[in-house]
């Protein structure tokens, strides 16, 4: 079987293939570069950095305190305090009073009186005795000393009808069986000192406001660990440079995309 000779390479279809290749590398590397433009991120580590940090005037946090808050409390507290209560009050000793009494009782009593009377004694006698003698009307004068010696029972019973006064200012003491009753009704008003030092645990966050003196803040990164996608990264000159680049609006952030 005969060999057929190859055509010649000329320089056109050089040109022309070395054209082809490069658009066709060109567009792969345009397809790359923009996957990679807004997918991928340059990761930075950075190390001991200087860092001036401004920070606003104030600052709402919720803060969790995990002591207990130790409040010194020096304060007269005024107090009002309004009472309407009956109070039972047991009485369990004897209380000491003074009686006073002034009255009048009236007695009514019949008292028996028994009692023997002895006599012994002379009786004088100088009078005249008027008698009889033989139907004729005589006085007969009698003048003398008799003697008189008996006993003479006495048996009465004497009743007494009378109001005797009666004034009395003696102690005494009562002894209370049963509790006392008192209904109470007023108000008190009174100023309770207090001075102490009070420990307040608490147990919710609460609501604080950070006020900061100086808002600029000069700190240093121990280490910073920066992700930059590359749809965020713009390129300008350094500064010696700056007057040749051409002035264009600052291309505003794109945030990271997951």
């Amino acid at each position: 079987m005969p060999k057929t000779a190859a055509a010649p390479v000329t320089w056109k279809a050089l040109i022309l293939t070395s054209v082809v290749l490069v658009v066709l590398m060109s567009v792969l590397a345009g397809v790359g570069a923009y996957w990679a433009f807004h997918h991928m991120s340059a990761r930075m580590v950075l190390h001991d950095q200087p860092a001036d940090i401004r920070l606003p005037p104030s600052l709402a946090v919720k803060a969790a305190l995990s002591k207990a808050v130790h409040v010194r409390v020096d304060h007269d507290l005024p107090v009002r305090v309004p009472i309407d209560e009956t109070l039972v009050l047991p009485m369990s000793q004897a209380l000491p009073v003074k009686v006073q009494v002034q009255t009048q009782v009236p007695i009514a009593l019949d008292v028996p009186f028994e009692h023997v009377m002895q006599i012994n004694q002379a009786i004088d006698l100088d009078t005249s005795v008027q008698t009889r003698i033989l139907g004729f009307a005589v006085t007969v004068p009698i003048k003398g000393r008799v003697p008189l010696k008996a006993s003479i029972p006495i048996k009465l019973v004497i009743p007494v009808r009378q109001t005797i006064p009666v004034v009395l200012d003696v102690p005494a003491s009562v002894q209370m069986l049963d509790p006392i009753r008192a209904r109470v009704q007023a108000v008190i008003q009174a100023r309770v000192p207090i001075r102490e030092s009070l420990q307040l645990p608490v147990t919710e966050p609460v609501d604080a406001t950070l006020t900061f003196r100086d808002p600029l803040v000069h700190a240093s990164l121990q280490r910073m660990d920066i992700n930059l996608p590359f749809d965020a990264i713009t390129l300008s000159p350094t500064a010696g440079w700056a007057h040749w680049w051409p002035r264009v609006a600052p291309v505003p952030t794109v945030p990271a995309k997951p």
